[in-house]
């Protein structure tokens, strides 16, 4: 009966919210056909129709038959914006054909700008789109309702627009979304009420050492589980970890714990790092060895491979990678025969000292077992991939000691979940119904976002009584109307004001606006302070919409600002989607590749809790790095990982995001350098530009071009760009590219284009050329010339980072009426000091942001 109730519900659910609000009476859009008759006809007739018409339809775009006074269609306003774009670039007419006045421009341009105005006002105030919960979103909200940290990532993705996964225009729902919230929902309750006596703990230590194989078994808790070092060498009553292996990792398996819940790993280890003479000392002996066999078997080989043996020797002595960092453990989660990696660490404490490494992580009652996996990575050279694999080898080994397992863990009991949910009260055995009343009616009022309506307390207390009826139990019969809350479209959907009377915007009320807030900067609801500040109607307040803002940006939930929106807006998020070739690209490993995502994150708080001027993202004198980026950026005197502020040293071509390896690897393309998309990052996410769509049926530039063995990236570019279709774009595009061109697939610096075996570079291999010529006629040469260009370019980058803001915090794209809106924010952040904050405290006061 229960289950016939809920899919009653799920279905008046997706009633609800399968569609946008609308108002009683939608505005029409009515084109004005006179004006484009006497605004547009003649100039397109004059400028346009001769290469975009019939006789010649360039581009595939005719003017007289895709233009149109009809601005409500996007097929249509998409032309005219482009039309608008190339007369204010100047690109077209060509500059062999005869020019417009300037005031016929302007006079087109602004009859154009006036319609598409018109036209998406007239759009906004009649649809009101509902916006839901984003992934994040839900999984913060449930740690702040309930207290438990519920994993959402078998939800479906959620498709970004604009730039970010929180536009509600894209957040459609579908029955499988209500089936996954209704099943989440159980979990989640499941999980934060408990009944009866805390359950016991198990504390489960593990020696390594105590057997090679799997044949080796201990017994823990009437289980006989594996305990299996692999081929590592024991060191006393430790194993030591000396390089990466099938065989090699230290693993734990075949049990099932009987308590569901969260579980400490711990790890007691310790590390040994060789210096470069020890390193020399090392491979020369292994070197030697091969030479003095190679020469017992063929003396006549004694010259070459002496030369041989020789260019071994000073790679080892010169090569900078075998300046080591810390030995790197990974550990890795199997259960139900699902592995997951569950942590990533240095090892930072140097023998005969260890540490104890804690890591928490839950475990079901499934099948289970833990894997540690040596994770330092040497790139493998011609010099070096042969002997990697011996013991004899000096590298950075990690000594581990013993491995734990405790749990479940609970700091007390009940849970702070439970208490949350039903909290003590003399109601529990005099009055169930009215106790009922009481943890509905919190619930509800939190997770709604809003106070409660007597009537929807009502009905979920009915809810309640049916259950009871059957079940004579508080405890199960009060998950009956909890799990409704938690489906509710009230509970999954941001409420907001529909239109007016007369279409126009409606101002947000209080609440709405304390959770539009907490959406913008928290990814998750309000807390009880500015529930407290909407109840008592201060949160409209300017100053103390200021108090409520630097409050959450210092609050560790801000956390989600900086995942989120910097996440998608530095294309973090894209990172190792199309890794750069491993054989290419030998210094990029798995450690530099969750660095470099880090680096990108770290930089943006680094300006964000700091107040520092937004311009430090085009050009800075600091990186912050931890000592993995440290090494593959050459940087000295940079130790551990963890990120700190790093002042940039001379010779050393790093500030600001276009120099950081996460945007430098995901726009080259796995095995090359991609100046196109490295221009088009540039243009949308620097500068604001639409860079246009690809002429159809152009094809990529060739991987070689016909007897040129030693072509680089930009000489077949430059190829590509002979094709006149593709000219006008590239010519805005690529200068930005080649600028960048001493960046090779990885991010990593470099001189000359490796044509060599694997990539390698030799002496005589090109030389980069990155020199470039800016469409607006500035010559630049390289990363600093380039900075220092978009830095002269500061009102549109301060423009572009505004509209990205702004889109992120109001959770829909921005679009032509809002223009004078960001000027604004541009114009506030150039009048103080160009922080992040400043910006953020201009979106929270804006009549945008606090209306709908």
């Amino acid at each position: 009966m229960q289950s016939r109730y809920f899919w009653r519900l799920l279905a008046g659910s997706l009633a609800l919210i399968g569609s946008p609000l609308r108002g009683e009476t939608p505005a029409v859009f009515q084109p004005d056909e006179a004006g484009f008759q006497e605004k547009a006809t003649a100039f397109l007739k004059q400028h346009c129709v001769r290469c975009h018409g019939p006789e010649d339809d360039q581009g595939e775009f005719r003017v007289d038959t895709q233009l149109s006074a009809a601005f409500d269609d996007l097929t249509t306003s998409g032309k005219w914006r482009e039309v608008v774009n190339v007369l204010n670039s100047h690109e077209m007419p060509p500059e062999d054909e005869p020019q417009p006045k300037a005031e016929e421009v302007a006079k087109l341009v602004d009859w154009v700008t006036g319609e598409m105005i018109r036209a998406e006002q007239v759009k906004r105030d009649s649809v009101i789109i509902m916006r839901r919960m984003n992934r994040d979103e839900y999984r913060n909200t449930i740690r702040d309702l309930i207290g438990v940290d519920y994993d959402t990532s078998h939800f479906p993705q959620d498709p970004p627009t604009g730039g970010f996964d929180n536009n509600g225009g894209a957040l459609t729902i579908s029955p499988l979304h209500m089936e996954q919230y209704y099943d989440a929902a159980r979990e989640i309750l499941d999980a934060a009420l408990v009944e009866g006596e805390q359950p016991p703990s198990i504390r489960w230590r593990f020696q390594p050492e105590s057997g090679h194989s799997d044949s080796n078994r201990v017994e823990y808790d009437k289980q006989r589980l594996i305990i299996n070092s692999g081929k590592n060498q024991d060191e006393g009553d430790a194993v030591a970890m000396h390089h990466h292996s099938w065989d090699r990792n230290i693993n734990v398996r075949d049990f099932a714990v009987k308590e569901p819940g969260k579980y400490v790993v711990r790890i007691r280890v310790g590390g040994r790092v060789p210096t470069r003479e020890q390193v020399v000392e090392a491979a020369t002996a292994i070197l030697q060895k091969r030479f003095d066999e190679a020469i017992e078997k063929n003396p006549s080989q004694e010259k070459w491979k002496r030369q041989e043996f020789e260019r071994g020797v000073e790679h080892f002595k010169t090569y900078p990678d075998y300046d080591y960092g810390r030995p790197r453990l990974k550990v890795t989660q199997h259960l139900g025969g699902q592995p997951r990696v569950i942590a990533e660490f240095d090892v930072d404490a140097d023998m005969p000292e260890m540490q104890t490494i804690e890591i928490e992580t839950d475990f079901s009652t499934e099948k289970a077992g833990l894997t540690i996996d040596y994770a330092y990575d040497i790139p493998r050279e011609l010099e070096n991939f042969w002997m990697q694999g011996s013991d004899e080898f000096a590298r950075p080994e990690a000594i581990v000691d013993w491995m734990e397992l405790e749990g479940p863990v609970y700091p007390e009991w009940p849970p702070a979940s439970h208490v949350r949910l039903l909290p003590d009260s003399p109601l529990r055995e005099s009055d169930p119904r009215e106790y009922a009343r009481g943890v509905i009616s919190s619930l509800l009022q939190r997770a709604y976002r809003r106070p409660a309506d007597p009537a929807e307390i009502e009905k979920k207390l009915a809810m309640f009584d049916a259950a009871y009826e059957q079940s004579k139990s508080i405890d199960t019969a009060i998950r009956t109307p909890l799990t409704a809350i938690l489906i509710s479209p009230h509970f999954l959907y941001l409420a907001e004001p529909t239109a007016g009377d007369d279409n126009s915007a409606a101002p947000l009320d209080d609440y709405q606006l304390a959770s539009r807030l907490s959406y913008f900067l928290w990814s998750s609801m309000p807390d009880d302070e500015l529930f407290r500040a909407a109840r008592d109607g201060k949160l409209r307040e300017p100053d103390e919409l200021n108090r409520q803002v630097d409050r959450m940006l210092a609050d560790p939930k801000s956390e989600a600002l900086v995942e989120n929106f910097a996440g998608q807006w530095l294309s973090l998020r894209e990172v190792g989607a199309n890794p750069p070739a491993a054989e290419l690209f030998r210094r990029y490993d798995r450690h530099l590749e969750t660095s470099i995502i880090e680096e990108g994150r770290a930089f943006f708080r680094e300006i964000l809790r700091h107040d520092l001027p937004v311009t430090n993202f085009l050009d800075s004198d600091f990186v912050v790095i931890n000592e993995r980026l440290a090494r593959f950026y050459g940087i000295d005197g940079v130790e551990g990982d963890a990120f700190r502020r790093v002042e940039v040293p001379e010779g050393v071509h790093r500030g600001g995001v276009l120099t950081q390896a996460s945007m430098l690897s995901i726009t080259s393309n796995g095995t090359r350098t991609s100046p196109v998309k490295r221009g088009v990052w540039i243009l949308k996410n620097i500068l604001g530009t639409d860079p246009g769509l690809p002429v159809a049926n152009v094809g990529e530039i060739a991987p070689k071009v016909p007897g040129i063995d030693k072509a680089t990236v930009r000489q077949r570019l430059e190829i590509h760009r002979e094709l006149p279709q593709c000219a006008r774009c590239h010519s805005k595009i690529d200068p930005l590219g080649f600028a960048l061109e001493n960046f090779d697939g990885s991010g990593d610096w470099r001189e000359r284009e490796g044509h060599g075996y694997q990539g390698r570079i030799g002496e005589n291999d090109p030389l980069i050329d990155a020199t470039a010529t800016l469409p607006d006629g500035t010559e630049i040469n390289g990363i600093e010339s380039l900075q220092a260009a978009l830095v002269d370019k500061e009102d549109l980058f301060l423009r572009c980072l505004s509209e990205k803001m702004f889109t992120y915090a109001l959770g829909r794209e921005m679009g032509i009426v809002d223009r004078p809106q960001i000027g604004e924010a541009v114009a506030a952040m150039k009048a103080d000091d160009k922080s992040l904050r400043t910006l953020i405290r201009f979106i929270v006061q804006s009549n945008t942001f606090q209306s709908k």
